[in-house]
């Protein structure tokens, strides 16, 4: 009898451990685990710290740091474009097959299979789906996943947002094998490796956490032979890696460096500097993507915005390599050119898209160029060698800041050609009429905000922008090798930015008659300090309690001023003497917070909206857009998103794929469809409705003589999308 107890207690502890082990070790291992635990306890980790300070330099030294010169474009602006011509065989080198996110080294998500076309894709029906969480006990959603899949030898990969890599058996239309992550997946991308010297152990680098883990794509099991039992600790990837001769290759955000990892052994052989050493900003972090010309050894990268992200005051003048498009020269180990296009950037202006990589025909002669698109319009188009531009940036002025501490960039690049693919400057002629009184109320109060275009934010005034989360976002743009355009997902999404201070001051002790005043009429809702209430989420504003600490602000010295702003403010009536006692509270309050510099500046965004809870400008919201890159000319532009069966153009955060089938494949509308379009036009030929928002761009992919079109469907992250879900379609010709 005591045996069997024992038994029967073992084989529980078993039982629980085995579980235990799987929730809390999972795929990703002990080493990882213990990895991830060191790190929670590590309270002196300053792997990401730069040191700041608040500058002190003269304005000889300020201006030195904002030169600015004209740049003189390689080739003639005054061009036709050619007819279709044949792409060369290293351009097409990557259109057959999908096996690095994005669609390969190029960054191009062009596929040249055209067994869909525009000619048939209207009996393009689903083929197949899987629900990604059809267990009893549902999963904990973590995130839309925005990795691209990738494809090869008959399956089809694709990350989850349960914490999950699986690999899709598209023979027999079920998963194959699937790899439970202790942390979520990275986004932006994988690859996978194939490995010429022994292929059963090819495998799949995927980003978790602060390193890549190398996964047998066979089998889903770790590569024992890279690394720490199939983990190298890199840092925080965010781009698919690259493969460069024997290594990976690597761009961490937390330290933002590339690094050289050697497929021998997974030991990191170089680090490359993506900032120089006496930087004095945080951020410039290249999370946006990565791309590889293997033939100079060349790698190209974009990169983020200094932080912090909306006040500059701690990281003086342009920031060097934040919000840039870098060219590194891998087998020297050293940055070869360098191009910044927004100079310290107050606006949350990184270049989020991955450089796509081309080659295009200008006057009979062919050049190997970069192209980026960026969140504010612009295209811009280097030679990958030189690092020249192909057409002319100029700089013009901008407005500079109303808070004395902020140096503002007196300049910004504007180019006319390629034209730009979305309105950066706001005007009030923007505002749409479908919800009136509220748009009136806007006009009547037009004075409470700044507009137009790089408008600093300020602590007097909310700030009207374009192009926060807008532009080309992270899915990128498509490169069509055979007509040379892009086509591109745009967002034209009104933000407000607010800068405002708190403080833990107390008020001054001999005012405690006006004090008592404020706690009484105003504290239930500007708070006990006066800090206010900012809330937002997913890019909403919940609550907006303005902070009333006004120290930066002059105009609320005066008493007439400040009056009117609260009778504007409120519907109650209050009592002059009683508001006149409150108004010399703020005074001597702030000039004793500012005595004490017990004060935090602080900053929000979010979408500005109407209470419909979409934008207050005039749609379309998102939009895909045909440019072609020899005239720098717009082909066409349409809406892309429904709104009540209205093709109105939503938000759009997918991505797209181009086939040579004449298609553009688009996702990641508020509407929850895929939709096929007519990359000749923008004319709609085919949609489906999913249950969830697609999040990431679709992939095409051919098995046994068959084309697919497969989308991950996960949900959108802002406010606007009403699904979070879990779900892969896969769809193919129906048969006749």
């Amino acid at each position: 009898m005591k045996n069997y107890k024992l038994l029967s207690f073992l084989t529980v502890l078993i039982i629980f451990g085995f579980f235990l082990y799987k929730l809390v070790i999972a795929d990703t291992g002990i080493s990882f685990a213990y990895d991830y635990l060191l790190n929670k306890l590590d309270l002196n980790n300053t792997s990401n710290s730069v040191s700041i300070k608040i500058s002190n330099e003269t304005n000889e030294i300020n201006n030195q740091l904002f030169s600015f010169e004209n740049i003189e474009g390689i080739i003639d602006i005054k061009l036709k474009n050619h007819n279709k011509f044949k792409p060369s065989i290293k351009q097409l080198e990557e259109t057959d097959s999908w096996i690095r996110s994005n669609g390969g080294d190029f960054s191009n998500k062009y596929s040249i299979y055209n067994q869909i076309n525009k000619n048939n894709v209207n009996k393009l029906k689903l083929d197949f789906k899987i629900e990604l969480d059809n267990t009893i006990f549902k999963k904990k959603w973590m995130n839309n996943v925005e990795t691209n899949p990738i494809y090869f030898d008959g399956l089809l990969y694709i990350i989850t947002p349960f914490k999950e890599l699986l690999a899709i058996d598209i023979l027999n239309k079920k998963i194959k094998w699937k790899f439970k992550s202790l942390k979520k997946i990275d986004s932006r991308g994988i690859t996978l490796w194939i490995n010429q010297k022994d292929k059963k152990n090819s495998c799949l680098f995927v980003p978790i956490r602060n390193g890549i883990f190398c996964i047998n794509y066979k089998t889903g099991k770790l590569n024992q032979k890279l690394g720490n039992n199939g983990f190298i600790k890199t840092g925080i990837v965010r781009a698919a890696p690259i493969i460069w001769k024997d290594n990976v290759v690597v761009a961490t955000v937390n330290d933002q460096k590339v690094k050289i990892v050697s497929l021998d052994d997974g030991e990191i052989t170089d680090i490359i500097n993506i900032h120089p050493k006496d930087r004095k900003f945080k951020g410039g972090s290249p999370w946006g993507g990565i791309s590889l010309d293997k033939k100079n050894n060349l790698l190209f990268l974009t990169t983020g915005n200094p932080r912090p992200a909306l006040i500059g005051t701690s990281r003086p003048g342009k920031n060097k390599n934040a919000n840039s498009i870098i060219a590194i020269k891998l087998d020297e180990k050293k940055i070869l050119w360098t191009f910044q296009e927004v100079a310290h950037d107050l606006w949350d202006y990184d270049i989020a898209s991955p450089p796509l990589l081309a080659k295009i025909k200008i006057n009979n002669q062919f050049l190997d160029v970069v192209i980026v698109t960026t969140k504010i319009g612009n295209t811009l188009i280097f030679d990958r060698l030189t690092g020249k531009s192909l057409r002319d940036i100029n700089y013009i002025n901008v407005p500079q800041s109303d808070y004395f501490a902020e140096k503002v960039s007196p300049k910004q690049l504007i180019i006319e050609n390629p034209k730009s693919f979305m309105k950066l400057n706001v005007s009030t002629e923007d505002f749409d009429d479908r919800l009136i009184e509220e748009k009136n109320k806007i006009i009547n109060t037009i004075d409470e905000f700044d507009y137009g275009s790089f408008i600093p934010p300020s602590f007097t005034k909310n700030v009207i922008v374009y192009g926060l989360h807008g532009g080309a976002q992270w899915p990128g743009a498509v490169f069509d090798p055979y007509n040379q355009n892009i086509y591109l997902q745009v967002n034209q999404i009104p933000w407000l930015l607010k800068l405002y201070l708190t403080s833990n001051e107390l008020h001054p002790d001999n005012m405690q008659e006006a004090f008592k005043l404020y706690q009484t009429n105003c504290s239930s809702c500007h708070m006990k300090n006066r800090s206010g209430n900012y809330t937002t989420i997913d890019e909403k504003s919940i609550s907006f309690v303005p902070s009333l600490i006004k120290a930066y602000d002059k105009k609320y010295i005066n008493f007439d001023y400040f009056k009117d702003k609260v009778v504007k403010k409120h519907k109650e009536k209050y009592n002059k003497d009683d508001l006149n006692k409150i108004h010399n509270l703020f005074i001597n309050w702030d000039k004793k917070i500012l005595k004490s510099k017990n004060f935090n500046t602080n900053f929000q965004w979010s979408q500005f909206l109407y209470s419909d809870d979409l934008p207050v400008t005039k749609p379309p919201w998102g939009k895909i857009v045909s440019l072609n890159l020899v005239t720098g000319d717009i082909n066409w532009e349409v809406p892309s998103g429904y709104i009540k069966d209205i093709r109105i153009g939503t938000s759009n955060f997918g991505g797209l794929i181009a086939t040579s089938g004449n298609l553009i494949f688009s996702t990641g509308t508020n509407d929850k469809k895929i939709v096929a379009l007519d990359s000749s036009n923008g004319e709609e030929l085919w949609s489906f409705n999913m249950k969830a928002a697609g999040s990431t761009a679709p992939i095409t992919f051919e098995f046994n003589n068959k084309q697919y079109i497969a989308v991950v469907s996960t949900g959108g992250r802002y406010h606007n999308y009403t699904k979070k879900y879990g779900e892969l379609y896969v769809f193919s010709l129906q048969s006749n």
